[in-house]
């Protein structure tokens, strides 16, 4: 349960593997706007996650030091960003699989009253759309709260220069939802109940 005496903290996942990724430059937009908000954040960026291919059926402790790390980065987070670039007409493969390694989360509930915010950068019109619903799936299968607000970014190529967002409208739509994931999460905070590790009973012993 979050401590109401500390700054709520948001954690951005995002970019991809290709340098300079607009992906992850939209997702420090909306993490300066939670930071100006008074959220504490950090930025988990793919080029430097270091992530191996997510196994079925392996055990956390099958993995290294890096996935460790990506998780308990992730068990800290009182809210999230996702950022992804959109790769034939859905979300990047590296952006899936980092998700598919939050099935170690189970045991915390997976995300549970965690509000993520989501972002995609596309060369085309469509394909970020696409990816921002997939991400809602992969969202709602993890139990969290999307925000209702995304922010789709169809022709990234047009709207980064080399310095700077040249779009105005997508700057502060992006800001937007850096805010609302803060405010989303000060709410969540007030009014979740303390949370209760359920009693586990094995079927044999239910049904003596």
């Amino acid at each position: 349960m979050t401590d109401i005496n500390r700054s709520l903290h948001v954690v951005g996942l995002g970019g991809t593997l290709r340098p300079n990724s607009l992906s992850r430059r939209a997702l420090e937009v909306a993490l300066e706007a939670a930071r100006n908000d008074g959220a504490t954040t950090k930025l988990l960026a793919m080029d430097d996650l270091n992530l191996p291919m997510y196994v079925p059926g392996w055990d956390l402790g099958d993995y290294g030091a890096e996935v460790h790390r990506f998780i308990d980065m992730v068990r800290r987070a009182d809210a999230m960003i996702w950022s992804t670039g959109a790769y034939h007409g859905t979300l990047a493969g590296a952006t899936k699989n980092a998700l598919d390694f939050l099935q170690f989360l189970d045991n915390d509930e997976y995300l549970d009253g965690i509000p993520v915010g989501l972002i995609a950068t596309a060369g085309g019109d469509i394909a970020a759309v696409n990816a921002i619903n997939a991400m809602i799936h992969t969202a709602h299968a993890l139990r969290a709260t999307t925000i209702p607000l995304s922010v789709p970014i169809g022709k990234a190529w047009n709207v980064f220069d080399d310095d700077t967002l040249r779009e105005s409208k997508i700057a502060r739509r992006l800001e937007t939802l850096g805010e609302l994931v803060v405010s989303t999460a000060r709410q969540l905070q007030d009014t979740r109940p303390p949370i209760l590790a359920p009693a586990r009973v094995s079927l044999s012993s239910a049904l003596n």
